[in-house]
């Protein structure tokens, strides 16, 4: 292809991409992750520092990208979402380039048809697409612009620290494979340092080195897994009581990371078994790949695929294609080899494309499923949302658990209390201090108020531990703020690691029933009021809790 024709398919691809995104654009909000990314946005648009003014475990690229969005167009619930469906369109398109590098153009164009589907799979302000478009951007670069490669890397440190060891691990790797190693990956390494500093310096200069290392390092080392882990998903349930094509979707669903984690192993052996020349990138893309399947084993489940399925799909386009019979626009060449190689790479192969048709079914299957629930759903009547859309009701509790329908008229009355009644920061708690699986951040973005505690995560191990609900004991009885108390079943759901069971500490619900009084109700929605008798726990209760 012309440097021409490359560019106008791009670009129409990307034009596809993003068409795919703004079908859902205004579809559904999501009180936890939504709300914890937009919340974080507005406390620096408002001049807070993550890691010293507020309780941040993230990277600091998508807040402050956010951040910025905020400060020039104001609260919206739309702004991120143009910028996530920009970002999945980009995704795919560096999808369908880096494939091209090893393969033709049909096993490339089925790379980009599983990955636009796959990055857009989960909806949400997260900060994965825009540090897999960078790192797709990096590896498209390694080969002949080193320095521009590590420029990116740098960026996507930014974005996911764990994503930038994953690459920058295999970029060095390859680099060394390739040849003329010193001086590419000197150029890597030096420019990746750069651009990283140059996020990071004022961000942890600002709050500290001590803060900083603690939320940005130990914390989702140490820490993180214990509460947030679950099992990976082998032995399935039977899908309660879905019947028909829903049963079907909810067993390829459930099966989605074992087929990306096949998909993984067979395009790897098939890539090995062909034994092509020039095979480093291979190897690079092949590491961030097993970084990848990881990232999504640390939580196996719908918003951890994403990565790993679009690094499937490059890969799995590099096997067919070598494997293929079609030659065109190869920059490889086979070494020679056995007929059991071949055969072997071959089947490989076929499993491998096997795989990652089962994840494009499964991602097309949920958005489709997504735009026939839209048709049920309507416009959110709370200033600022910009006309996003919602069901009337939905349910919030997870399933083997009570049945409980949450109210979108309530989630709008709640508001809209809060926004006639309040003035300051505000206070949203979950249904159990001791025991939180959720949150509901995105209520404090809704309302126009901020939090008067540092805490917007509901973070397991945190909010459950005795010292912050101390801490935010303290916090509310100086300030006797409003608390919202979300009391939805899956702020409190049973799962399969530390956050699934009770810490036993329920000093700040036992201070709550003391010191406040319900003063509204919509739904799970209760809204408390400091009342004349405060008494604020003693240090012997707070000890032997």
């Amino acid at each position: 292809m012309t440097r021409v024709r490359v560019i106008a398919a791009g670009l129409t691809l990307w034009v596809f991409g993003l068409g795919l995104g703004l079908v859902t654009l205004k579809n559904w909000i999501q009180l936890n992750d939504e709300g914890l990314m937009l919340q974080a946005a507005a406390r620096i648009a408002g001049g807070q520092v993550p890691y010293r003014d507020f309780w941040w475990f993230y990277p600091p690229g998508q807040p402050y990208l956010l951040a910025l969005v905020w400060k020039i167009h104001g609260a919206s619930l739309v702004d991120w979402r143009l910028i996530r469906a920009a970002a999945d369109a980009t995704v795919g398109v560096l999808v369908w380039r880096l494939a091209l590098r090893r393969a033709g153009q049909i096993p490339s164009l089925l790379a980009w048809l599983v990955a636009v589907f796959a990055v857009s799979s989960a909806t949400g302000p997260h900060p994965y697409p825009i540090a897999m478009a960078l790192a797709l951007g990096s590896l498209l670069l390694l080969d002949r612009r080193p320095w521009a490669a590590g420029l990116l890397l740098g960026l996507v440190a930014a974005w996911r620290i764990e994503f930038a060891a994953y690459l920058g691990l295999g970029s060095v790797i390859g680099l060394c494979l390739r040849g003329r190693f010193w001086r590419s990956a000197g150029q890597l390494i030096g420019c990746a340092t750069l651009s990283a500093a140059a996020i990071y310096v004022p961000v942890v200069s600002a709050a500290g080195a001590a803060k900083s290392w603690d939320l940005l390092v130990r914390y989702p080392v140490l820490e993180f897994s214990k509460y947030q882990t679950l099992p990976f998903p082998l032995v399935w349930d039977g899908g309660g009581t879905a019947r028909g094509l829903d049963l079907v979707a909810q067993f390829i669903s459930y099966h989605m990371p074992l087929a990306l984690m096949v998909a993984l192993a067979a395009s790897l052996a098939s890539l090995a078994l062909s034994r092509r020349e020039g095979g480093w990138l291979e190897v690079t893309a092949g590491i961030f790949a097993i970084g990848m399947a990881n990232y999504l084993v640390v939580r196996a489940d719908a918003f951890h695929t994403g990565p790993l399925a679009i690094m499937d799909a490059v890969l799995a386009a590099w096997a067919i294609g070598a494997v293929s019979a079609e030659r065109r626009e190869r920059h490889w060449k086979l070494a020679r080899q056995p007929r059991w190689r071949r055969r072997s790479a071959a089947a490989m192969a076929a499993v491998a494309m096997f795989a990652i048709g089962w994840s494009l079914l499964d991602t097309v299957w949920k958005r489709e499923r997504e735009v026939r629930q839209a048709v049920n759903s309507r416009v959110i009547n709370i200033p600022g949302s910009g006309g996003v859309r919602e069901l009337p009701s939905a349910r919030c509790s997870l399933r083997g658990e009570p049945v409980q329908l949450c109210s979108l008229a309530d989630l709008e009355a709640a508001v809209a209390w809060t926004r006639a009644n309040t003035v300051g920061p505000i206070y949203v708690a979950t249904k159990r201090s001791d025991w939180i699986t959720a949150g509901a951040p995105l209520f404090y973005v809704l309302a126009g108020r901020g939090n008067v505690t540092p805490y917007d995560i509901a973070a397991p191990g945190v909010l459950t531990s005795a010292k912050v609900q101390l801490e935010i004991i303290g916090i509310l009885k100086r300030s006797k703020a409003t608390v919202v108390r979300y009391e939805a079943g899956i702020t409190a759901a049973p799962e399969p690691n530390l956050a699934g069971r009770s810490t036993g500490v329920t000093l700040l619900d036992d201070w709550l029933a003391s010191a406040y009084s319900l003063s509204a109700r919509f739904g799970v929605w209760a809204v408390l009021e400091p009342s004349s008798e405060a008494k604020p726990p003693s240090a012997g209760a707070a000890e032997a809790k």
